[in-house]
């Protein structure tokens, strides 16, 4: 007969096969991600009802209604007069850097739980138009949404939505909330019309990333009209000119100094040009020091190598001949498809430059005008073109700067919500917590609801311990607040 532990040890060696086995641990991991995930979402809710709870509307882009009222309370603490300061000043306080009031922890909270659940909650199109006018309830006093074209003088001849989206501070903005690599678009029509009666348009990219959002702004103006419409369409190609002589190398510099192109580097046959240096090759480097002479190296900055090209085209040609043969590295950029379809042709481009130069020169009605004039003969304002820069050329655009990021969801609710636990758990948990509960008993109350667990006079008396706890959370959480901001 056998032993017991014989039978045992003869069970599981014709049971327990490799694939059991497996099937079996593959199991217990299921269970454990589905508990942490559970766990998770539970956190995350949790930290969500310790918020208040803000209706998004579209009336927070209208000064004076009680939404834009109700949303400026909030933003009132978040401090700075741009976007830049703004975003400066939520980023310290998620970061932990600062020892901020209990009113600007709660108005950051509250900023990025809301920007989360616009991008969460709707389409690109409505997100982006909601965008708008949490962005004029940020900035709060006059700041105002525009949302129809003739809301503003000088949009008679536009059709569709106005260029100017929200008006900040004083300035005119476009804002476009993207995605990543999406481009930004718009009517070149409704963009000549925008400048009959105004002087300039901010583009401010809101794209979303994998944590938040990062922004990036150009400026476009009158002035700077052909470089935000013609320059990054353009195709830049890199030419080199060897073995120049003294007379072929200085108009070489001239010429291209003079045109669209740029130079790049620069090429001495012989050292010595530079007192000091080693070099015969000088390379252009926005990225350069400014402390560096220009002995220490090729790469130079924009101011040493204009430096540079003055000391050439004033050094005496026998003097500058004994360091030749010379060569130049330029780009020189080709008028692109996307300008010919605003503009036709070079030729065409060149008048509108013509019309902008007169306007520098002498700023008033009638060269504003003559302007204004020749870019509504361009084929991008008669056939209602669009415009469309892909993110790399928006990026090129002189003058573009990024303006900040933002981090906002569950994670950075969380990050925050830890470097203020203390104070936070003592004061904004307790009251918070126990006014959605009241909420959600008051409710059921109301409602007549009845459950297996409790029936409608149970959520009546429960609603009745909420207000007094209620009150006993909220003098807690005054005394507290009190007594750190001190």
């Amino acid at each position: 007969m056998k032993t017991i532990e014989e039978s045992i040890q003869q069970y599981f060696e014709n049971t327990l096969t490799s694939a059991l086995l497996l099937e079996m641990v593959q199991k217990q991991f299921d269970e454990q991600v589905e508990t942490s995930k559970a766990l998770k979402e539970q956190e995350d809710a949790e930290i969500r009802e310790m918020l208040p709870t803000i209706k998004i509307t579209e009336d927070w882009g209208r000064p004076g209604s009680k939404d834009r009222q109700l949303i400026e309370e909030f933003t009132a603490r978040i401090q700075g007069d741009t976007l830049e300061q703004k975003l400066q000043s939520m980023n310290s306080i998620l970061e932990g850097q600062s020892e901020p009031s209990i009113g600007k922890i709660l108005s950051t909270l509250v900023v990025i739980e809301v920007l989360n659940s616009i991008l969460v909650e709707f389409t690109e199109s409505a997100g982006g138009f909601i965008f708008e006018g949490f962005l004029a309830g940020l900035f709060g006093g006059q700041s105002v949404q525009i949302t129809d074209v003739g809301e503003q003088e000088g949009d008679t001849a536009a059709t569709g939505k106005p260029i100017t989206d929200v008006v900040l501070g004083g300035k005119e903005y476009s804002l476009k909330l993207l995605g990543p690599s999406t481009g930004v678009k718009g009517s070149f029509r409704n963009m000549v019309e925008h400048f009959t009666a105004r002087d300039h348009v901010i583009y401010l990219d809101a794209r979303r990333t994998a944590t938040g959002l990062e922004f990036g702004e150009f400026t476009i103006t009158l002035e700077n009209f052909l470089e935000v419409f013609q320059d990054p369409f353009a195709a830049v190609k890199t030419k080199t000119e060897k073995d120049l002589s003294v007379t072929r190398f200085k108009n070489a510099i001239k010429k291209i100094s003079a045109s669209k192109m740029a130079l790049k580097a620069i090429q001495f046959g012989k050292k010595g040009f530079i007192e000091g240096s080693t070099s015969r090759t000088f390379r252009y480097s926005p990225a350069a020091g400014l402390d560096e002479a220009l002995s220490r190296g090729t790469a130079l900055s924009p101011e040493q190598f204009e430096e540079l090209l003055a000391r050439i085209v004033n050094t005496p040609d026998k003097e500058l001949a004994q360091f030749g043969p010379f060569a130049l590295d330029f780009t020189e950029a080709k008028f692109g498809s996307k300008s010919k379809k605003l503009f036709g042709s070079f030729a065409k481009a060149q008048i509108v430059q013509s019309k902008i130069e007169a306007y520098k020169n002498s700023a008033n009605d009638r060269t504003k005008q003559d302007l204004i004039n020749s870019l509504k003969q361009t084929p991008g304002y008669e056939g209602r073109q669009q415009f469309e820069f892909t993110r790399k050329q928006a990026e090129s655009i002189a003058g573009f700067k990024k303006v900040g990021d933002l981090a906002i969801g569950e994670k950075a609710l969380k990050t925050a919500w830890l470097n203020y636990a203390e104070l936070l758990n003592e004061t904004i948990k307790p009251v918070y917590g126990t006014l959605n509960m009241f909420k959600k008993n008051v409710n059921s109350y109301f409602l007549g609801t009845s459950t297996k667990e409790k029936d409608r006079k149970s959520f009546g008396t429960d609603a009745v311990k909420d207000a007094q706890n209620l009150k006993t959370a909220t003098n807690k959480a005054v005394t507290a607040i009190e007594k750190s901001e001190k």
